[in-house]
């Protein structure tokens, strides 16, 4: 049996634990105005206000509090920032933030002028601060096979400026596999030869004449990233093909990827998956590294526009090399607005929301045909905008046109002034949109452009909420929608005001019926402080009249939009 002596202890002493001069409170505060749960965060705008309210259950005359933070600086640089002492013993924060980043916080409060400390109960809340550039986007979807050349989108992209867009989202420029498919690439780092008109051998003078072209217009880039799979001929495929996962099933060996529909597994044969799972570390490493330096490769050209980058699929993506990859492009490109094509519940979402950092989740309203489903979708946006921000469209280059999911190409009118103007200050169409496009345009292919008729009712329309939505601040924010329609089957009207006690705002109206036309008695007696006189004016005429809070007509016809700047007379 060995001696004590052949048992040394630990090379260095049992440390000491340091009594700090501060206590765990018993539940003094009431805290008014910020998430209390762990999992809860907030958001808001760089250069907006993080504004906290916190009182006590009785009156504290020498309570002091301060707010412990790292905001507006690195992670790690931590201070106090006092609240200000208030009518009625409330203790109220404002602070305008001026960097974008997640930031954590927490309530340290003195009941004593300040002899003796405690920490608040709740955990450490976090705040995510958002660019500025987060709050307005309107974004065109350009569908590159059928555009011509570079050189065709950048004299396309002064039309989708005239009609009031401010970002372009393109489908993936990389090079086309033997599909065609724009999400099946044959090498990740060259732009599709048939997009080119010059004859750079990888195309990348043509992409950065299309940038610098942007950025003259002020335009911002959307580029899409397909992070999960490639061309099943591909230069990876070709090249490293263990880079691909294994499928014995399969003739050639190799995984191919898919998705749900329906509760079926569609397989997308053209597509193999690529192995980020890969047993051998070395192996895995390369990958890894090759498919950040691709991300990373598509999103300088996205920040050199103040743009953003789209997650095709992320809800099949691989986890772990997802929060690497965001995490190299925070590093990179801090001002880069990251976007998904995330589906999922909301509570995964906010989760990784947070987790991942993600600014933009898409939205799916074209799954709402109905008034009674978009209203209550709409609804339900606004409810977890606080948390989560959705980029909502009419539609998707994935599914039909307005014609085909709403009856008539008329339609994309009010369906746009719903998800812009009832929205929270991010939408967008499709490309063939504003034309009247009669059906989904088909982005697999190299195929010789499409030359629209115009339809000026549709381009009008369009032109009109986006010269609104650009205009006015109060579109661009969540909370603050009073659907005042009495749950109408075909025409959605919604109050939009600056804050929910104003007695001004805009009412908006969208008929979604493409044949029938509506009178609606409408009555906002209901909402706080309107009552007497409400004095209408017509947004885009010189219409304006006076009428009573608890009941006046408005007519609207099929697919029409009416707009009217609101207030009460005092």
């Amino acid at each position: 049996m060995a001696c004590m002596e052949d048992v040394p202890l630990p090379p260095f002493e049992i440390p000491e634990l340091a009594p700090k001069d501060i206590r765990i409170g018993t539940g003094d505060l009431v805290r008014l105005s910020f998430p209390g749960d762990r999992d809860g965060f907030c958001r808001i705008y760089e250069n907006e206000a993080l504004e906290i309210e916190v009182t006590f259950r009785r009156d504290e005359p020498e309570a002091v509090v301060h707010l412990y933070t790292n905001l507006d600086g690195p992670q790690d640089a931590w201070r106090e920032i006092p609240f200000t002492r208030g009518e009625g013993g409330v203790h109220r924060f404002s602070y305008p933030v001026t960097r974008r980043g997640h930031y954590q916080f927490k309530i340290k409060y003195s009941l004593d002028g300040g002899k003796n400390w405690y920490w608040d109960r709740l955990p450490f809340s976090r705040l995510v601060v958002d660019p500025a550039s987060l709050k307005d986007i309107r974004m065109y979807t350009l569908i590159p096979t059928v555009s011509g050349k570079v050189t065709d989108w950048i004299d396309r992209m002064d039309r989708v400026a005239e009609l009031g867009f401010n970002a372009v989202h393109l489908l993936p420029l990389t090079e086309l596999d033997d599909s065609e498919s724009p999400y099946a690439a044959r090498d990740l780092f060259t732009v599709e030869p048939f997009y080119r008109p010059g004859d750079d051998p990888r195309g990348f003078d043509d992409l950065r004449r299309f940038v610098c072209a942007a950025r003259k217009r002020g335009m911002r880039l959307c580029f899409d990233l397909t992070l999960n799979h490639i061309g099943v001929n591909s230069r990876m495929v070709r090249e490293c093909p263990e880079w691909i996962e294994p499928d014995r099933r399969e003739k050639d060996g190799m995984k191919r990827a898919g998705c749900w529909h329906m509760n079926t597994w569609l397989v997308w044969n053209d597509l193999v998956k690529i192995y980020y799972d890969h047993p051998h570390p070395e192996i895995r490493r390369s990958i890894w590294d090759y498919m950040t330096k691709y991300s990373l490769f598509w999103a300088h050209f996205a920040a050199l526009t103040d743009g953003m980058v789209r997650l095709d699929n992320l809800h099949s993506s691989h986890e772990g090399f997802i929060t690497h990859l965001l995490e190299k492009l925070r590093e990179e490109y801090p001002e880069l607005v990251v976007m998904a094509e995330f589906f999922t519940d909301s509570n995964t979402m906010i989760k990784k929301a947070a987790e991942w950092k993600i600014d933009l989740f898409l939205a799916n309203s074209w799954e709402y045909p109905y008034a009674e489903d978009l209203r209550r979708y709409m609804c339900y946006l606004h409810d977890i905008g606080g948390r989560v921000r959705h980029y909502v469209p009419i539609t998707t280059h994935d599914t039909g046109a307005p014609a085909q999911l709403f009856g008539s190409p008329e339609a994309a009118v009010p369906r746009y002034a719903v998800t812009a103007l009832m929205g929270t200050g991010r939408s967008g169409i499709v490309q063939g949109t504003e034309h009247g496009y009669p059906e989904k345009i088909d982005f697999i292919g190299r195929k010789e452009p499409i030359y629209f008729a115009d339809n000026q009712v549709i381009a009008e329309g369009i032109s009109r909420i986006n010269s609104l939505f650009a205009a006015e601040d109060l579109f661009h924010h969540e909370g603050n929608i009073d659907f005042v329609d009495r749950g109408h089957g075909a025409v959605l009207v919604a109050l939009r005001r600056a804050g929910r006690e104003d007695r001004e705002g805009y009412l908006v109206f969208a008929n979604l019926d493409v044949n029938g036309g509506y009178t609606l008695d409408m009555d906002l007696s209901f909402l706080p402080g309107f009552t007497g006189n409400l004095v209408l004016e017509e947004w885009g005429t010189d219409r304006r009249e006076t009428v009573s809070c608890q009941g006046f007509p408005i007519f609207i016809g099929p697919c029409e939009v009416r707009i009217f700047r609101c207030r009460v007379e005092v």
